[in-house]
């Protein structure tokens, strides 16, 4: 198998799967590593990035409930969208319940999303949204970790230069560390607090 990140769409029984090298997900509840076949819910993958008030770890934000998105500042569509979708879930939630729950916006542009554009850019959405970048490797590994399927593609004739291809998934994880579902994009933010309150109260 190539080394070279690729994305697969071949569709089972009406579930589309996701290939990374040896790393598969069969949205939206099971994941294949390395040919083995885990079912959501399962351990998080944590992390260790760069936010504005300095590192941060998924594993630090235990006791709450955490969405993740995958994206990059300059991304045209797909993460404004998907940002808006979340900034709106949480404008639905009572104040005691934004108190216990965070989203995570991972940067897939390190080279050009610095920590200090990260916060400008999240600033925009909801202040429960924190913007994460680190290196470009580091970057790579937890995308990997996720499933996550991203390219680099130039732009020729556009003043950004490139733009990042990438997949545009929702994960949620619940209060203990599991990830317990991956949302598209573009899901109804009623489903996603409805699913937050529910693992909020037990």
């Amino acid at each position: 198998m190539s080394d070279k990140p690729k994305i697969c769409y071949p569709i089972v029984s009406g579930i589309s799967t996701y290939m990374i090298n040896n790393f598969i997900l069969i949205w939206p509840f099971l994941f294949i590593f390395s040919g083995t076949l885990f079912a959501l819910p399962v351990k998080a993958p944590d992390f260790d990035l760069q936010s504005p008030q300095g590192k941060l770890s998924l594993s630090q934000l235990r006791g709450q409930v955490v969405l993740i998105f995958f994206g990059f500042t300059a991304c045209p569509d797909v993460c404004p969208i998907s940002l808006s979708t979340i900034s709106r879930v949480f404008h639905q939630m009572e104040e005691e319940e934004q108190q216990k729950s965070k989203a995570l916006f991972i940067t897939l542009d390190p080279e050009r999303d610095k920590v200090e554009m990260m916060q400008e850019y999240t600033g925009f959405f909801h202040s429960n949204i924190i913007g994460l970048t680190d290196t470009a490797e580091t970057i790579s590994e937890v995308a990997q970790s996720y499933g996550v399927n991203y390219q680099k593609k130039k732009l020729e004739r556009s003043a950004l230069g490139y733009v990042i291809n990438h997949s545009a998934d929702i994960y949620l994880v619940d209060s203990s560390g599991m990830l317990v579902k991956r949302y598209p994009h573009d899901v109804d933010p009623e489903v996603l607090v409805a699913k937050i309150r529910n693992l909020l109260v037990h």
